[in-house]
């Protein structure tokens, strides 16, 4: 850049902008000012300066795989009421280190509505968006969806290649709630079976593994070969306890309004 009549703040500025250094761009002068007010060395007021933008890239990265993960709602493991389910909190101590994803493992959450299970994925993949691993949250209804719209139009495995491959954390929610025909239930195979031993999969269900042939279009073989590369290398959480949603309807109603779960005569 020639030299102009600019300030020494303008030209920095102009400088950052071109070498893609927000971080600095923004704080060096505060910083400059840091390393007057405690007298450090021209190497340490650099050190700074590379530090912040490293400190401001990182959380910039975190927001970006956040936002892509594309999570209804942020749920953390701090906000699961471990008092009040029957989920072996030890195991998911051992789960949040994400050890699980580095040996492309599964998470197979089981139970009844309003157990907790959508809430533990989501906490899960938030976990994974904040160490920086690509995670995808997408319920198995519109997965299906778009499994088929690309199909439709000869890209699927464009969709594959984009969408399912680079993943390293897929989660599935909801499988259990439709019924597939026979072309979803291979779609949802290929699914399962492009990540076997490559990418991590949770699954959050209402059913019972002996259930989900109901599910895939009752095809025994499929539904085989599909819990067979789930289950292979696993974690499976079976989740009994009473659904938290109605627990806090039977609070509320308890004093202010007519009991829903009292047995009509």
């Amino acid at each position: 850049m020639p030299q102009t009549d600019k300030s020494i703040n303008e030209q920095i500025q102009e400088y950052a902008t071109i070498f893609k250094l927000p971080a600095i761009k923004e704080s060096f002068a505060s910083i400059a000012q840091e390393t007057v007010h405690n007298n450090l060395s021209y190497s340490q007021f650099l050190l700074k300066l590379f530090e912040y933008e490293y400190q401001k890239k990182i959380e910039r990265s975190r927001e970006t795989t956040l936002k892509m993960a594309g999570f209804p709602k942020v749920k953390t493991l701090e906000m699961f009421d471990f008092k009040a389910s029957s989920v072996d909190r030890n195991l998911i101590n051992e789960l949040s280190t994400l050890r699980f994803i580095e040996n492309a493992q599964n998470i197979l959450l089981i139970g009844p509505s309003g157990v907790g299970k959508t809430h533990l994925a989501i906490a899960l993949g938030y976990l994974a968006t904040q160490a920086r691993i690509k995670t995808k949250f997408i319920t198995a209804a519109v997965l299906l969806l778009q499994l088929e719209i690309a199909q439709q139009t000869n890209r699927l495995q464009h969709y594959f290649k984009k969408v399912i491959n680079p993943t390293k954390l897929l989660i599935i929610d909801e499988f259990g709630y439709i019924k597939l025909n026979e072309n979803q239930a291979n779609l949802f195979f290929q699914v399962i079976n492009k990540r076997y031993e490559i990418g991590s999969i949770i699954i959050t269900s209402n059913l019972s593994f002996t259930k989900f042939k109901e599910v895939l279009n009752n095809d025994e073989a499929l539904t085989t070969a599909i819990l067979d590369r789930l289950v292979h290398h696993s974690h499976i959480l079976n989740i009994q306890s009473e659904s938290y949603r109605l627990k806090q309807k039977r609070r509320e109603c308890k004093y202010n309004c007519v009991n829903p779960y009292k047995k009509i005569r």
